[in-house]
């Protein structure tokens, strides 16, 4: 994977946000990290991402809330403060410009309706690439090889895993499987098939594929490979399904285990992780939701 020290280092800088979401950044400290001056850090910043980095900031942060006014029960005050926001005032005023409801209403279930919006707004991505699959048809197919969640679905604790990372963003869809097959051959020759993990630090169900940070980690098994990053899974516990076949999606957990309990809640702090290994028939693997005890 050929990335020239620029780009690796404007990498460097978003997984840095990522971490410390809750630091006060100013753009004049992006761009001393990313070792640029403070007007070209913004112009390449958002040409690789999208958005400018304060932007990047903010829409993090409140992807971060997202998910913890959804599942947990802590005061919107201390979310706020502990994401970054000066203020409960501030925090409520930008939460509703990006999803259109209070924090309050979030919480009280208006966050289904987002959902639900972006749920529509994924067919419509289907639909305008005519070389991918529909939603529909992705998940008949899913169907087919569905594990009894109940069952099956387990929690279990899982030692931190160091991995090499490769980031994108927003590629989705035939774009995000061709980008995948482009870096498994940048990965040196192995007996077995590497152990791949695609990562999901905002709720799934909060993005759609245009607005997605795709994040690719590999066990780091030897030397990290050119253009990689170097990173590690969180320990931690997790909700964790087996699967085999073409994949299976995070809502089977959510709606089949974890919200028909009330011992254990998602864990927005760390990530999602799908876990697998291409065996090239099919995809052997295991959906890992972070859970913490309420």
């Amino acid at each position: 994977m050929d990335l020239d020290p620029g780009q690796h280092r404007l990498l460097t800088v978003s997984r840095l946000l990522e971490q410390q979401l809750a630091h006060p950044w100013r753009l004049d400290d992006l761009a001393r990290q990313g070792c640029y001056s403070r007007h070209h850090f913004e112009r390449v910043f958002a040409d690789l991402t999208g958005r400018t980095p304060i932007d990047y900031l903010r829409r993090r942060r409140l992807l971060r809330a997202a998910l913890r006014v959804r599942h947990e029960r802590t005061p919107l005050l201390q979310i706020a403060h502990e994401i970054g926001f000066a203020s409960d005032s501030v925090f409520s005023r930008n939460f509703k410009q990006t999803f259109g409801f209070a924090p309050r209403c979030w919480r009280a279930g208006a966050w289904l309706d987002f959902h639900l919006d972006i749920q529509e707004r994924w067919r419509r991505l289907h639909d305008s690439d005519p070389d991918d699959v529909s939603d529909e048809s992705l998940m008949a197919s899913l169907e087919l090889n569905k594990p009894n969640v109940a069952v099956t679905a387990q929690v279990r604790y899982c030692a931190a895993q160091p991995v090499w990372l490769a980031r994108s963003f927003g590629v989705w869809g035939t774009k995000a499987e061709a980008y995948w097959k482009m870096l498994a051959h940048t990965l040196p020759a192995t007996e077995q098939a590497p152990l791949w993990c695609a990562i999901t630090r905002e709720d799934p169900g909060f993005v759609t594929g245009d607005e997605c940070i795709y994040e690719w980690g590999v066990s780091a098994i030897s030397q990290r490979p050119p253009g990689w990053l170097t990173d590690s899974l969180p320990s931690g516990y997790y909700l964790c399904l087996r699967y085999r076949g073409a994949g299976a999606p995070f809502r089977w957990l959510y709606s089949e285990w974890l919200e028909r309990q009330q011992r254990w809640i998602t864990d927005a702090c760390r990530p999602h992780l799908n876990l697998f290994r291409d065996l090239g028939h099919a995809l052997d693997g295991e959906l890992r939701i972070p859970i913490r005890l309420r």
